[in-house]
């Protein structure tokens, strides 16, 4: 399980590289597209999302393996 961890890591650095990549190139406000419709939600809210859960996630798996 220690891969599950290691992937987990990864992917949360990646998001983090996302994050930066919508802030640097000004394209947090984008809205979302869903099922072919415009949706309240933006690009910065998404990506929040994703880092919030993949913190969380990589900091439980982290804990289980110690």
């Amino acid at each position: 399980m220690k891969n599950l961890s290691n992937e987990t890591s990864n992917a949360l650095f990646n998001a983090y590289d996302i994050r930066k990549t919508i802030e640097s190139n000004g394209l947090g406000d984008i809205k979302r597209v869903h099922g072919g419709t415009d949706n309240d939600d933006t690009l910065k809210d998404l990506i929040h999302d994703l880092v919030y859960f993949l913190e969380r996630l990589d900091k439980s798996g982290k804990e289980i393996y110690q």
